[in-house]
């Protein structure tokens, strides 16, 4: 099963949301930093931040820059 497969990023974002996910917990980057902050300039931070964005949800990821 793949539920998520069809879902847009913000579909996902607001049903994890409903769910009770802390997506402080999370990070979607490619190359963090040393400390885990999430890099903000890959594709996949770029992806999740309009995600959540696209949500109307606060972004909790912590972006190196």
């Amino acid at each position: 099963m793949a539920p998520l497969v069809g879902m847009t990023k913000a579909e996902i974002i607001r049903t994890g949301v409903a769910l009770g996910i802390d997506y402080g917990l999370t990070h979607s980057c490619y190359d963090p930093a040393p400390d885990g902050a999430a890099c903000g300039g890959c594709d996949s931070c770029q992806l999740r931040r309009r995600g959540f964005q696209q949500a109307g949800v606060a972004d909790p990821t912590r972006y190196a820059r």
